[in-house]
């Protein structure tokens, strides 16, 4: 076999290599976003923070990211959505409270994923198996290459409001649990774990006027 031969064959291993073990999930690209605020108050180790509105403060948003304290009462950070002046707050939400939470996009379908790209079934490599007979071997896992756009609107009106790129990637699924939207349908919301915390972007739902 000539190096010609040879070398093309590493090659070919190398975008298998690549192609089958490579991961990458880009950084979020948001398009005309009302606020960007990252969240020292809720490092990423901590599950996704809960996102609220006050029924007379529509341009606010309450993010809880903890447990209540003795007196019921959560400790929450207050979000003015124009500005991103931040200021602390302890509230009670819940039923009967003048808090509603926002709603999961995995339950009213705003905003949605449009994916553009290439998925197909990626053979993973793990050590053990549980349960199973136990050993090394491989799975097939749903993979993504391609971009995925956050989308708001149906048909003309339809417009991006974030993109995100990604290679071999999972994380579809997980990214519909972080989409979300306000009661009123005027805001919607992602939020995202980056540089070790959590980060929300905020966008507007309403038709730009033309």
């Amino acid at each position: 076999m000539n190096r010609r031969k040879i070398l093309l064959l590493i090659m070919a291993g190398i975008v298998v290599f690549c192609w089958y073990v490579a991961q990458f999930d880009g950084a979020p690209q948001p398009v005309d976003p009302l606020l960007v605020a990252p969240l020292p108050e809720a490092p990423a180790w901590q599950s996704q923070p809960t996102l609220l509105q006050h029924i007379n403060e529509p341009a606010t948003i309450y993010i809880v990211t903890g447990m209540p304290g003795p007196d019921g009462l959560f400790d929450a950070l207050r979000l003015e959505v124009k500005s991103g002046a931040r200021s602390s707050a302890r509230i009670k939400f819940g039923p009967n409270t003048a808090f509603t939470p926002f709603d999961s996009a995995e339950t009213v379908g705003i905003p949605a994923i449009e994916f553009r790209g290439l998925k197909h079934r990626r053979p993973t490599p793990y050590l053990f198996k549980f349960p199973g007979p136990g050993g090394p071997g491989f799975d097939f896992v749903d993979s993504a290459t391609g971009v995925v756009h956050i989308v708001a609107g149906t048909g003309n009106s339809k417009r991006t409001l974030l993109t995100v790129t990604l290679i071999n990637s999972s994380s579809i699924p997980e990214m519909r649990s972080l989409l979300w939207s306000d009661r009123s349908r005027r805001l919607a919301a992602v939020l995202w774990r980056e540089s070790g915390l959590w980060t929300l972007y905020l966008f507007s739902l309403i038709p730009a006027q033309t």
